[in-house]
């Protein structure tokens, strides 16, 4: 954390020698110790002294999660003796994969979101109330507390699988009891409480409302801040670690350029697809990575005086909400499919309140068993109830010009 408030200040130039030095260091760990590297090397006619800069890099391939996912074990660190820690995530391409992290690219991502938090006035002893799709509480649990306390974080940890408007009359009682300084949630779900607040004329404020892991929504943004009183700050990362992208304290985006390094490739009109390399994770660095994600810049200087790229807007999906009998709705059920091996994508689409479809584009034979495993997980998040699931295998999932697909579609007409 102290590193990171000293490269924040740092002159453009200054930023590019940090990240240069740093690529240099990850570019030789690579090369001499992973073996999908070494033979990209190999094949290019290469050596660590070819890749200095960030110029540099266009010497090297694109890669993305197929490639990766294929390739697993020849994209980790056959050297790495320390601890592995593993992350799984399915991605705004609903594509779910697998991407090994060490200590020190944990210990450097929490430091980064720790630096934001500062920006927006948090501190260590600050109390905070999260709202992000842990499980606190079974999801058949009719009855309060829908919540627990995490006393070493300073946390009130609040279950969003009972976000009904009768449930959420006691989570208000609760935080006001707790006196939190900020909420930490998903953009969904601090959309869908904050919008109870206003329908109900609920005084409710935060100091600040911390936002990650899902596209935050420019209603949503709105909604949250007007009702709560305070600033939104949106983070945007990947499991991957190969990009970060925050709201500073004036409101802007910016590329978090001492996090990572991003190459920006053009895709349409004013929009660029972003290209991250890793330059803190050692057990497994992801060189030239396709997230998969769209953007747009803006070539502003903000009055935050940092000299991090401004992004204009960070595109994604907008999915719908499950919405179910008893009233709770869910903006975010991509974790359902988390670490599943063999779903490659999957898509879910509610036609009634008691019927769900899922669609999965299987990544091998798609057996009884692996279906069993799928509707454990419905029933763990959603309940079983009288909901009656239909899981249907396809070939191919509808996407946009962007090519993303919406990950829950709700066809219940909105009235």
């Amino acid at each position: 954390l102290k590193e990171l408030e000293k490269t924040e200040k740092y002159s453009p130039v200054e930023l590019k020698e940090y990240q240069s030095e740093k690529l240099r260091k990850i570019i030789k760990v690579a090369y001499e110790y992973v073996p999908f590297y070494r033979k990209v090397f190999k094949e290019r006619e290469l050596t660590p002294g070819d890749i200095k800069t960030i110029e540099d890099l266009q010497k090297l391939p694109i890669v993305d999660k197929h490639i990766v996912r294929d390739n697993l074990k020849d994209f980790k660190n056959e050297h790495y003796k320390g601890l592995v820690f593993k992350g799984l995530t399915s991605g705004t391409t609903g594509t779910p994969g697998v991407f090994l992290r060490d200590v020190d690219s944990i210990n450097f991502e929490n430091a980064a979101i720790w630096r934001q938090y500062k920006w927006a006035g948090k501190e260590f002893r600050s109390r905070r109330v999260t709202l992000r799709g842990e499980i606190v509480c079974p999801s058949v649990k009719q009855e309060p507390p829908f919540w627990r306390y995490n006393t070493f974080s300073k946390e009130l940890i609040m279950s969003s699988y009972h976000l009904s408007d009768e449930n959420m009359k006691f989570y208000v009682a609760d935080i006001r009891k707790y006196k939190p300084y900020d909420l930490y949630a998903y953009p969904s779900s601090a959309y869908l409480f904050a919008n109870f607040c206003k329908r109900y004329g609920i005084d409710l404020k935060f100091s600040c409302v911390f936002t990650s892991s899902e596209m935050l929504l420019e209603y949503q943004k709105d909604e949250i801040e007007n009702t709560f009183g305070c600033k939104v700050y949106d983070w945007y990362g990947s499991a991957e670690r190969v990009a970060g992208i925050g709201h500073c304290e004036h409101g802007a985006y910016h590329e978090i350029s001492d996090y990572s390094i991003i190459e920006y490739l053009p895709v349409n009109d004013g929009q660029y697809e972003i290209i991250g390399t890793t330059i803190h994770n050692d057990v497994m660095p992801l060189i030239r990575y396709k997230v998969g994600d769209i953007i747009e810049l803006d070539d502003t200087k903000c009055d935050c005086g940092r000299n991090f790229r401004k992004i204009k807007k960070i595109l994604g999906r907008n999915d719908d909400f499950i919405v179910l009998k008893d009233g709770r709705r869910f903006g975010r059920l991509d974790h359902i499919f988390k670490g599943l091996d063999f779903v490659k994508e999957a898509q879910i689409i509610q036609h009634a309140l008691d019927a769900i479809e899922i669609k999965i584009i299987p990544d091998r034979d798609f057996s009884r068993e692996n279906e069993r495993i799928v509707l454990e997980r419905l029933h763990k998040y959603l309940g079983n109830g009288d909901i009656g699931y239909t899981i249907k295998k396809v070939e191919s999932i509808e996407r946009n010009n962007s090519g993303k697909y919406r990950l829950v579609i709700n066809k219940i007409p909105k009235n």
